[in-house]
């Protein structure tokens, strides 16, 4: 299956986003969006995000990826979401790889960093595979973990 990007959402894709996003509940809200943005996720929110990519596979809309923020030659990622109903095909993995070869065509970019959260298992598995290695762990409010790949 083709996988392929767009930079920006539309709004079409920025509602359902909203509904994914809704749906899961105000908890998966702040760990997947932060605690800046307030629940429920209305669309405004994600339009004024910078650095947000569509997800595609083929056709379909299937999530988001944003980079956060390049630093010292760090890309810091985040807001990694792909459709409930499509999880655990190999789609959120595939597209992850995707991205991170992308990414790393960049020379300025020497590693890339992402926060996840111990509740969240399945996507520090995710990262883990992927290459990432924790390097630092923050207890509170919950406790997460920056992981970090280096090129």
């Amino acid at each position: 299956m083709n996988i392929h990007f767009e930079k920006g959402l539309q709004l079409e894709n920025a509602q359902v986003i909203c509904r994914w996003s809704n749906a899961l509940g105000e908890s998966f809200q702040k760990q997947w969006m932060g605690p800046k943005i307030s629940y429920p996720l209305i669309v405004q929110s994600l339009q004024k995000m910078e650095g947000i990519f569509s997800i595609f596979a083929e056709e379909e809309f299937i999530g988001v990826i944003q980079k956060i923020k390049l630093e010292d030659k760090n890309l810091h990622v985040g807001r990694f979401l792909i459709a409930p109903h499509r999880q655990g095909k190999g789609l959120g993995r595939k597209a992850f790889q995707y991205f991170l070869q992308k990414m790393f065509e960049n020379e300025e970019i020497e590693s890339i960093s992402l926060t996840v959260f111990e509740s969240n298992p399945i996507a520090k598995k995710l990262y883990q595979k992927e290459g990432f290695k924790v390097v630092q762990t923050i207890e509170n409010p919950e406790r997460k973990f920056i992981m970090k790949k280096v090129r």
